[in-house]
């Protein structure tokens, strides 16, 4: 957001609070009546000093935005709002703390390959400084990947990788939704706990809310099936730390396996859902040393944001063994990976800032795919640099939304700005629920997040950059596939969007767009 839209912010503001003084005196001038005067002059006080207050905090210029437009429009009232809703319930690190955090997992990460990496490819520009340095992240060489192009493959997987665990299984998932892929999917989970395996299931509870039966807990839990819930609903309900999700996923079995991608566990995710049968979704199974690093974060999130739903032993049992579930496993397959994550209590915007870092180091071609199209202003300019330098963007979003109606009509309002500037904008006949990015001929960075506010800020996600020639090929085949099944949308077509509805539609959004 430029200085001209926070002065705009700032000056109805004041119109606002001079309106009610004005008012106020009014009132006086015509009842007689300082209690009344009083009371909205405290009003125009408290607003004020809540204002300032936003206007120093360290959120983004969007964000500030947003609530100083609510605590205007709703005077008091929008006070209590941000203090419900908007003060920040995590202190949020700086490097150095959120290192000092990570310090009793990293002594179980490997960084000899990426000390020598590094040393071979001194520049700062490589691609895999930024997590290096930020996160401490390493880089792993001995590892493969294999894209799931179809739900049916997702399904068979899932299954598949959940059966051939020997020793333990951490699964998180941003939504469990009660249908045939879930119960096909907890009723494996029984079966390997009733055989002794250790099976530790992870849930955010908002994004799971009234999709869940109690008794399917009730079961795992009966069965030895450890679940822990994220963010439990408790009087967090009424204050912002509501607002935080866990929107990561990943199925890891033995520290070997990692089955990572966007699909979440419902029967719309394989296009099963009568409602949501055009849904496409795009995941990975990945086997090496970069699982390690799958399986700390999952640890992390379960020790740290699982609140009274689980147990004070439950969380030393995996604290003591920890050399048992982050053992690393090798593979003989070489692909040059790192893992890299992003929280709302870290400073640092992990995943926003390695996807913009890698879309200005484009070179040639950058080709992005992702169900919400709503870029922050440092992946906008990174993005409008590449085109207008002479890279070849090409992005794919839905044509179609799913449960939620309005994502469909912010990402239109995107369009013309970036074909403006000569990005190439398709949308994909259905629901696209993919998020991956392909820079160049070498890398590939595939991630949880969707493409805006909420997932960079306010989400917990994940993501990995893959520096490999022959997994780049195999996604940008998977690419074309997804352009063969979209529309090329043109700056004709993206005016024609542009009804009186919608802009006033997006309007409205807008004014809540840091949330959606």
């Amino acid at each position: 957001m430029n200085k001209f839209k926070m002065a705009a912010t700032a000056l109805i503001a004041s119109i606002v609070a001079a309106l009610i003084v004005v008012l106020a005196l009014l009132v006086y001038y015509v009842h007689e009546s300082w209690i009344i005067a009083l009371v909205a002059i405290v009003i125009v006080l408290i607003d004020t000093c809540y204002g300032i207050y936003i206007i120093n905090s360290k959120r983004h210029t969007y964000t500030k935005a947003s609530w100083l437009f609510c605590i205007t429009m709703l005077p008091l009232l929008g006070c209590f709002f941000f203090t419900v809703f908007g003060t920040l319930p995590m202190n949020r690190h700086d490097w150095a703390e959120e290192n000092l955090n990570h310090a009793k997992f990293n002594k179980f990460e490997k960084f000899d390959y990426a000390k020598q990496y590094f040393k071979q490819n001194p520049s700062n520009t490589n691609m895999f400084r930024y997590a290096y340095r930020n996160e401490l992240k390493p880089v792993y060489r001995n590892n493969s990947i294999r894209a799931l192009n179809s739900n049916t493959q997702m399904f068979s997987e899932t299954i598949r990788l959940i059966k051939s665990a020997k020793h333990f299984i951490h699964f998180e998932t941003y939504i469990l939704h009660d249908g045939f892929f879930l119960r096909a999917v907890l009723a494996e989970l029984i079966k390997k706990a009733r055989e002794g395996v250790e099976v530790r299931l992870l849930y955010d509870w908002l994004g799971t809310f009234r999709r869940l039966k109690k008794r399917q807990i009730k079961e795992l839990k009966q069965n030895g099936v450890e679940v822990g819930i994220f963010n439990p609903p408790g009087f967090n309900v009424f204050k912002g730390a509501t607002n935080y999700r866990l929107h990561r996923k990943a199925l890891i079995v033995d520290n070997k396996y990692a089955l990572y991608g966007g699909s979440n566990i419902g029967d719309e995710y394989l296009s099963m859902d009568p409602s949501k049968n055009y849904w496409r979704d795009q995941n990975f199974v990945i086997e090496g040393e970069i699982v390690n690093s799958f399986n700390i974060t999952f640890i992390g999130d379960w020790i740290n944001f699982t609140d009274y739903t689980i147990s004070h032993t439950q969380r030393q049992t995996v604290l003591d063994s920890l050399k048992k579930y982050l053992t690393i496993h090798k593979v003989k397959d070489t692909n040059d990976m790192q893992f890299c994550s992003s929280t709302p209590n870290y400073s640092e915007k992990g995943i926003m800032n390695a996807m913009a870092s890698l879309m200005f180091r484009a070179k040639k071609s950058i080709k992005l795919v992702t169900p919400y199209f709503v870029p922050t202003e440092l992946c906008t300019s990174a993005i409008h640099i590449a085109a207008r330098s002479g890279v070849n963007v090409e992005i794919i979003v839905p044509g179609k939304p799913d449960n939620k109606n309005f994502i469909v009509i912010m990402n239109r309002g995107q369009y013309m700005d970036f074909i403006k500037n000569n990005c190439k904008i398709y949308e994909y006949d259905g629901f696209i629920h993919s998020k991956y990015l392909i820079i160049d001929d070498q890398h590939v960075f595939i991630t949880t997040a969707n493409f805006d506010y909420r997932s960079f800020w306010n989400n917990f996600e994940s993501g990995v950059l893959i520096e490999s020639s022959s997994f780049n090929k195999q996604m940008k085949a998977v690419f074309r596939d997804d352009l063969v099944n979209s529309k090329h949308i043109t700056l004709t077509k993206s005016c024609e969007f542009m009804t009186f509805t919608t802009k006033f539609r997006l309007m409205l959004y807008n004014l809540y767009k840091p949330l959606l």
